[in-house]
């Protein structure tokens, strides 16, 4: 074919076949009915034939500088041969192998070698009858017996926080076997793998602050955790337990208990070690015994691991009559004397002390004591009473023998702060007192101790007598956002503290002054009177008196708390002084509204009725509280202000015991109600007749005449000798 050759296209579509003639300019017409063209090395111009009526295109061919031949294909059957099966099926296979050949070759360029990573495989079986092994025999040991405790207790917990350092020699933790119904992503198979240390060693440098309040509970049950501390402890080290035991009177039923528990005890820690639950050593426990009053006795001259010599020791305990409980003075000086096994024996020190009062020597002496534990790394646990609420000393009534004279005899109990936070102040109305109400944390001494060395404060219902029983058990979980500041080991430390809050000064100073004061309120006045024409003034004048000293302690207590100090409130940062402040300065100001109501509803009354009104119209009048007021009508913005701070404590404390006083304090309304009534007198007796039958008269007896004889003075009886707790 020449270089000039055109050939002409016929217009086809690209889904029919094109069976156009090819025309030539050289005159050639191939009788070929051409579907498709091989032009191998060739280009084609095409255009289209703009003198021709049919849409034809024509072409030029430009053969390239080669001799391969131009070949031009048609799919007639008789112009070509038909190929054979076997010719197609090698072709096949030789494109398959091409193909195969360029997929690796170009995955070796494209893909870097992973790193190799050794991959666990995951073989599953199901087993439609599964083989259930028996589990290893073990021994089971009963620490404490839940059925022999008379009051519900809370779930016992890890006792006390431990400090913790990484160890040298971390292990891996062993993996869990897959459950049944757990789904695993494969597609996590490549993500990074990382190996957690669980091996943690018990620091014996960090000092870690201690529990300091568990849940109120009886004393067994108190002695029941202790056992669990100990045994806890033994699992660590070799130790030297301290009974520290209260020698005082009033402790005398509490030190049987402890004698009856001390053989379960003892026989619980010995079944531990018997089935390796404690690790064997030789002597791992060593225990003795030590009471304090006003002295401190060993009663272990040394410690000893014969449990039936610490048994008898603790029967042994010695009553102190002084009435004075130095409790931190016997902790340094069982420290001072019994360091030796902490120094040579390496042994930890744990010091129980049971008590049922505060401690007498707290100052200088109590933080000794907390010097020298942590300086030994020795714990101090404590099992005592639960401190009153705001209060610092309990008043026990005391019939005397000697002439039957009622004495009201102090113990120190609380407070559960470094200072009293709350008012002394009775309610009015029908309803409890409060006046020993729990605070749901030991006294602040005794727990500062056990906050600082990292034992435990175990509040029992141990005290001196029942009428200085704690009313009220608190959730001390819930308790744990209300803790007193434990940090003050000085009262100057403290008052340089409270200089810087405003708040704070004036609930202190308020709550100083009301519980150190000689005139005290004096609670619900007179509120019914049934009166005579001649005397009704006087009995309201009478009654007005005792709200009137009422009034006058309310204002000299609110005389100590600066004006608008409640515009404070929301700038102070602890929450338990926010409350104390909104307790104490809704209940004053109540109180002040109530009295108010009060004294001007007698003074209407004195007023209002004349003797005519009281001996026809109303002669029986009855107060009763009302949440509207009624006669001190001037005081309902101070009515508000109250509701407004008591109904805060509601909310933001629920379940304390600041929300059970401003609950108390809201039972009843501020204002009062009158109800008057008319009793009629009962009438007039006749007057007796008079006897007209003379008497007959009788012998006269003349009386013997008078001698002086001396009389002997009446002896006074002795004075009683109070006891003292």
């Amino acid at each position: 074919m020449n270089p000039a050759d055109e050939i002409t296209f016929s217009e086809f579509r690209d889904d029919s076949p094109c069976e156009a003639p090819i025309s030539s300019s050289n005159g050639l017409e191939p009788d070929l009915s051409v579907s498709t063209a091989v032009v191998y090395d060739m280009e084609i111009d095409l255009e289209p034939d703009r003198q021709s009526s049919s849409s034809e295109f024509h072409g030029t061919i430009h053969e390239p500088e080669t001799d391969l031949p131009v070949v031009l294909v048609n799919n007639a059957s008789e112009s070509l041969p038909k190929p054979s099966w076997t010719t197609g099926f090698i072709g096949l296979g030789l494109s398959v192998l091409f193909h195969l050949w360029l997929i690796a070759t170009l995955s070796g360029v494209l893909i870097s070698e992973r790193e190799s990573r050794v991959h666990s495989a995951i073989d599953t079986r199901i087993d439609d009858d599964p083989e259930i092994e028996p589990l290893p025999e073990s021994h089971e040991v009963e620490l404490a017996n839940p059925g022999e405790r008379e009051q519900e207790v809370q779930e016992a917990s890890d006792a006390m926080s431990v400090g913790l350092q990484l160890s040298n020699k971390p292990q891996l933790e062993s993996s869990r076997g897959l459950s049944n119904d757990l789904v695993v992503d494969f597609r996590l198979r490549d993500a990074p793998q990382f190996e957690i240390p669980t091996g943690l060693d018990v620091s014996k440098t960090v000092i870690v602050p201690g529990t300091t309040g568990e849940a109120f509970i009886q004393i067994e049950t108190a002695l029941d955790r202790v056992t669990w501390e100990i045994a806890r402890n033994l699992q660590e080290k070799k130790l030297l337990v301290v009974w520290l035991i209260d020698g005082s009177g009033s402790l005398a039923p509490q030190r049987e208990i402890v004698s009856q528990r001390f053989r379960r005890i003892y026989g619980e820690l010995n079944a531990l070690q018997t089935t390796e639950q404690i690790p064997k050593a030789d002597r791992p426990l060593l225990s003795g015994v030590v009471s304090f009053g006003a002295q401190t006795t060993f009663v272990t001259k040394e410690p000893t691991d014969k449990f039936e010599e610490v048994l008898s020791a603790l029967n042994a305990v010695p009553t102190d009559v002084s009435g004075v409980e130095n409790v931190f003075t016997a902790i340094c000086q069982v420290i001072d004397r019994w360091q030796k096994y902490r120094i040579d024996q390496y042994r930890r020190v744990l010091v129980i002390v049971v008590t049922d009062e505060a401690g007498d020597d707290y100052g200088l002496p109590l933080e000794t004591a907390i010097a020298k534990c942590q300086h030994f790394n020795a714990k101090a646990y404590v099992i005592g009473p639960a401190a009153p609420f705001g209060r610092r000393k309990g008043f026990v009534p005391y019939v005397a023998k000697e002439n039957g004279k009622t004495y009201e005899l102090p113990v120190d109990l609380g407070p559960e702060a470094a200072v009293v936070e709350n008012i002394d102040l009775p309610f009015w109305y029908d309803g409890p007192q409060y006046t020993y109400l729990s605070s749901g944390f030991g006294p602040y001494a005794l727990t500062r101790l056990v906050k600082e060395t990292g034992g435990v404060y175990f509040m029992t219902n141990m005290t001196t007598t029942s009428s200085l029983g704690t009313i009220g058990a608190f959730d001390s979980a819930l308790m744990k956002a209300f803790e007193p500041d434990y940090r003050y080991s000085s009262p100057n430390q403290f008052m340089r503290d409270i200089s810087k809050h405003p708040l704070r000064a004036a609930v202190v100073g308020a709550a100083e002054f009301s519980q150190n004061s000689k005139i005290h309120a004096q609670g619900t006045p007179q509120m019914e009177f049934r009166v005579q024409p001649n005397n009704f003034r006087q009995a309201f004048t009478d009654a007005q008196k005792s709200a009137a000293v009422s009034s006058f302690v309310v204002e000299n207590i609110l005389s100590r708390m600066p004006p608008h100090i409640d515009k404070l409130y929301d700038v102070e940062p602890s929450l338990r002084w926010r409350l104390a402040f909104s307790l104490n300065y809704g209940r004053l100001l109540a109180q002040r509204i109530r009295s108010s109501e009060y004294n001007s509803a007698l003074a209407q009354l004195k007023t209002s009725y004349t003797d005519g009104d009281i001996s026809k119209r109303a002669n029986h009048f009855i107060l009763q509280p009302d949440r509207e007021l009624h006669y001190a009508t001037n005081m309902k913005k101070q009515a508000s202000t109250a509701e407004e701070h008591l109904k805060r404590v509601l909310n933001e404390a629920p379940g304390t015991p600041w929300a059970l006083l401003a609950a108390r304090e809201l039972k009843d309304g501020f204002g009062l109600r009158l109800t008057e009534r008319f009793i009629p007198p009962p009438p007039l007796a006749p007057p007796a007749k008079a006897d007209t039958k003379l008497a007959k008269p009788g012998p006269k007896i003349i009386p013997p005449p008078m001698v002086n004889v001396p009389q002997k003075p009446v002896p006074k009886p002795p004075e009683p000798v109070l006891p003292k707790l």
